[in-house]
C-alpha cells in the first residue's frame, strides 16, 4: 500500500502559522544561561587568585622586610645588653675601692717567681651574698702539684697582694699530655678563687 504525500499548494501568505517549539527554545535558553554562568563565575574565580597571588607575594616582601628589621633589632639588642654587662663590670670594680693596676702589678711579680707558670684569664665574679670575687684561670708546664702548691702559698702570704682579698679558694688540678715538639710533656690547669673583703659597716651613733 503506497503512502500518501501531502503537498500544501498555498501560497506561503496563505498558509497557517507553524507552531512555536516551546521546549527546545527554552532548553536552548536554559543552557544559555547555564554557560554564561559557568563563564562568570569562571572569570571571577580566575580574578580572586590572581588578587590571592599578588596578596601572597605582598606578604611575603612584607615578611622578608620585617625579618631583616628583626634580625637588626636583636642585634642592637645584643650590643645594648653586651654595653650593659662591660658597665656593670666596670661599676663593680670602681666601687671596690681597690687600685687594680697595683693589685695586678703585686701579682705579676709573684708570677716571676714562677717560671713555667701563666695566667690564662682573670674576671671579676658579680656580687653577690658573699660580695664580689676575682677568679683567674692559670695554667703550668709539668705535673708538680708541688709547684702549684708553693704559688698558692705565695699568693696568700704575700701581705700587699692578699689584703684585700678573704681567703683564696683552689680547684683541683687538672694535668694534660702535650703534643709533641714541647720542652715538657704535661701541663697543669687549675683555678684560683679569691673573694674580696666586704666593707666595713659603719656603726650608727659613732659607737
Amino acid at each position: 500500500m503506497l503512502a500518501m504525500i501531502e503537498v500544501n499548494l498555498l501560497p506561503v501568505e496563505y498558509r497557517p502559522p507553524e507552531k512555536t517549539n516551546f521546549p527546545l527554545v527554552a532548553t536552548i535558553a536554559a543552557g544559555v544561561l547555564m554557560f554564561t554562568g559557568v563563564l562568570a563565575w569562571g572569570l571571577s574565580v580566575r580574578g580572586q587568585l590572581a588578587e590571592a597571588e599578588a596578596t601572597k607575594a605582598q606578604l611575603i616582601d612584607q615578611a622578608n622586610v620585617l625579618e631583616g628589621e628583626a634580625k637588626i633589632v636583636r642585634e642592637l639588642k645584643k650590643k645594648v645588653e653586651q654595653a650593659k654587662t662591660r658597665q656593670d663590670t666596670i661599676i663593680q670594680i670602681s666601687q671596690t675601692k681597690i687600685m687594680w693596676s697595683l693589685k695586678l702589678q703585686q701579682f705579676s711579680q709573684i708570677l716571676g717567681g714562677f717560671t713555667g707558670f701563666w695566667l690564662q684569664r682573670l674576671s671579676l665574679a658579680p656580687a653577690g651574698r658573699a660580695g664580689n670575687s676575682v677568679t683567674m684561670q692559670m695554667s703550668a708546664t709539668g705535673s708538680s702539684l708541688r709547684d702549684v702548691a708553693r704559688f698558692r702559698a705565695a699568693l696568700k702570704d704575700d701581705p700587699n697582694f692578699s689584703y684585700h682579698f678573704s681567703e683564696l679558694q683552689s680547684s683541683p688540678v687538672q694535668v694534660s699530655g702535650l703534643p709533641d715538639g714541647y720542652n715538657y710533656k704535661e701541663k697543669m690547669d687549675f683555678q684560683l678563687t679569691l673573694p674580696l673583703q666586704a666593707a666595713p659597716v659603719a656603726k650608727k651613733g659613732g659607737r
